[in-house]
């Protein structure tokens, strides 16, 4: 299926968001997730349904000095 993902177009076989996270090399305990517009919070994002067009970014937080 097809997905944008950080605004570019991309193929993928993942079924979940996890799972196309995971195979980008995003640590979702690590990151703050966006699907079609709204934050998923948490353990959501194991449960979040990848679908065809789905808009996807993830962000990762980062502290320092």
């Amino acid at each position: 299926m097809k997905v944008k993902y950080q605004g570019k177009e991309t193929e993928t076989g993942a079924d979940t968001v996890a799972a196309f996270l995971a195979d980008n090399g995003v640590n979702v305990a690590e990151a703050v997730v966006e699907l079609d517009g709204e934050i998923v919070a948490g353990d959501a994002v194991a449960a979040a349904a990848l679908h065809e067009g789905a808009e996807l970014n993830a962000f990762r937080i980062v502290a320092g000095g």
